[in-house]
């Protein structure tokens, strides 16, 4: 089994350092011994899952049965790995501390648009199976906390060279949402300077 990368010290310097494996990352303990370019390597995989998550199928998927259904219960599965991932992240890897790490700045971009992308599908499954008004409500809490945390995050960098980190799937996952809010899909009201915000990020950025 791969181990995650070393640190960059480690790395540029040529010494070896024991790191850890991607399924003990996913834990609350392995969490907390990940190096920056680790986190962007599971940051990564989380997107995997998710991919895998959406498109699995099977004759225990029951979408239609949030209690027991595979597919609710791998949902809540990811939810926690997410939680857990943020709540246990070292020290040098939290924000506002590592703001001056394009790297933690992604993987926490990353994280959160993994719960975009989390959440939406949850709301997706749920409307199309008529279930879980209570899911839904929480789902779309969800998505928007992350959105608005992915702008707030867009602010801070907003004067680093967009080269340094990639932000263009974050960008678009956060318009949507925010995009989705002002036409009145979600419960929620937010405001459409933040999607005046993201759009200059993009312009300024040339993302595009």
């Amino acid at each position: 089994m791969t181990n995650l990368p070393a640190s960059e010290e480690f790395f540029e310097s040529g010494t070896e350092q024991i790191t850890i494996s991607l399924a003990q990352a996913l834990t609350a303990e392995g969490a907390s011994h990940i190096s920056p370019y680790g986190g962007v390597v599971l940051s990564a995989a989380l997107f995997g899952h998710n991919f895998e998550h959406l498109h699995r199928t099977g004759p225990n998927e029951h979408p239609e049965d949030i209690a027991n259904g595979e597919f609710w219960k791998r949902h809540r599965k990811m939810d926690n790995v997410l939680s857990n991932t943020f709540m246990f992240l070292p020290d040098h890897l939290r924000l506002p501390y590592g703001l001056r790490d394009m790297n933690t700045v992604f993987i926490h971009m990353n994280i959160h648009a993994s719960s975009i992308c989390l959440h939406q599908a949850a709301v997706q499954t749920a409307e199309r199976h008529n279930k879980g008004s209570s899911v839904i409500r929480q789902s779309r809490s969800r998505s928007v906390m992350a959105a608005e945390e992915i702008t707030n995050l867009m602010r801070l960098v907003s004067h680093v060279d967009s080269s340094k980190v990639c932000l263009w799937y974050d960008n678009i996952s956060t318009e949507l949402i925010f995009l989705d809010e002002c036409v009145g899909r979600f419960l929620f009201i937010v405001s459409k300077r933040e999607i005046s915000f993201v759009d200059l990020f993009l312009f300024d950025k040339d993302v595009f």
